[in-house]
Formats: structure tokens, C-alpha cells, sequence
């Protein structure tokens, strides 16, 4: 069953979102005062058969894999999952081993010879494995259950020296009343209250 399309089927502010080219992390940190990485998990992990076969490495079993939730204002909005092979993340992936709490994109859009092949998009069905997945690792970090829908994803492979890295983000928290679809602007000074002449 195909999951992953290069059509983003989201509609209005999430469409913008699940579909803008550049750093996720400096969109996220403009919707809010606060932004910040909570690491979920980072290692040696077994591999999808999907996630394999999109780095182009169907025989890898097991992988380097980091997986944190992005913050917004201390509220859990997004969980990203990054894959590489392990020899790779001993080598042009590195420095992803030392990220510790910043972002990915602090090394995807600051370093030099990176390639990013175009986003696939996918809408996560509760019954697959991979929602699951997401539902888990969000529950054990923030404490909530996720809400009984699809979720947005997307998907992209980064490219630097031969070596692929896969980075799949889920847009898992709803549309909240935070605003963090919608990004900030700054404001100017209150009107000061109308006098009678």
C-alpha cells in the first residue's frame, strides 16, 4: 500500500505548513516566544522496510536514528524522526550525534554540500503501524494521548558526500488555540484610549 505521494493533500494553514520548503525549526520558533527540542530517543535502531528503501539501502536492518518532539511555548506540536545508516552517522552524518537539544536544521541549513531531494507527503491512517508508533512516543513524553485522526507528515532525504539521511516530521499536535499555525507578527504599541474633546 503506497503511504508516502509528492501531493500534499492538507488544506489552509496546515497546507502551508506540511508543504513550506526550509527550516521547520525557524518557522516553529517565529510562532511563538519559546522554542525548543525535547529528545525523544537517539541510537541504533531497527529500520522500516519503507524507511530503508527511501535512503536506497534495502538490505540495512538497523539504523541511526534520533527522534525528538519540537516545542512551541513548552507545547509538544511536532515529532520528527531522522535515519541514517549507522556507518554514515560515523562519518559525513557525524555531527548529528552531538546535537543534543538543538535542532537538525542547526546542520541541514548551516553546513555546505547538503542536497534535499523534493518533500513526499502522507496522511498517517490510526490502524498503521507508523501512527502507532507516533501515538507512543508522544504519550510517554508529554503524558496526552493523540487525538483519534489521521496525521499530516511529510518526507525528505538529505544528501551529503554519497551518504542519505531520512527526515520524516508529523504535524501531530491539532490545531490548537496557541497559534502555532499562524505565525507571529510584531505589534505596535496599544491605542491609547479616545478622550471626549
Amino acid at each position: 500500500m503506497k503511504v508516502w505521494s509528492k501531493r500534499n493533500v492538507q488544506r489552509g494553514s496546515r497546507k502551508r505548513w506540511v508543504g513550506a520548503t526550509g527550516s521547520l525549526s525557524a518557522r516553529l520558533a517565529a510562532a511563538g516566544q519559546r522554542f525548543s527540542v525535547q529528545v525523544l530517543s537517539q541510537g541504533l535502531q531497527a529500520l522500516d522496510p519503507d524507511e530503508a528503501s527511501a535512503l536506497g539501502l534495502t538490505r540495512l536492518k538497523v539504523g541511526y536514528v534520533r527522534e525528538v518532539l519540537l516545542r512551541v511555548d513548552d507545547v509538544a506540536v511536532v515529532f520528527a524522526r531522522s535515519v541514517t545508516a549507522h556507518p554514515h552517522s560515523q562519518g559525513p552524518w557525524r555531527s548529528i550525534r552531538g546535537l543534543g537539544t538543538r535542532p537538525l536544521a542547526d546542520v541541514l541549513f548551516v553546513q555546505h554540500g547538503i542536497a534535499r531531494t523534493p518533500l513526499q507527503f502522507a496522511s498517517l491512517q490510526t490502524a498503521s503501524a507508523l501512527h502507532r508508533h507516533v501515538a507512543h512516543a508522544w504519550l510517554d513524553a508529554t503524558g496526552a494521548a493523540l487525538a483519534s485522526r489521521a496525521l499530516p507528515a511529510r518526507r525528505s532525504v538529505f544528501t551529503r558526500g554519497a551518504a542519505p539521511l531520512l527526515v520524516m516530521e508529523v504535524f501531530a499536535a491539532p490545531d490548537a488555540p496557541w497559534g502555532w499555525l499562524t505565525t507571529k507578527t510584531r505589534r505596535g504599541p496599544p491605542a491609547l484610549p479616545r478622550t471626549k474633546p
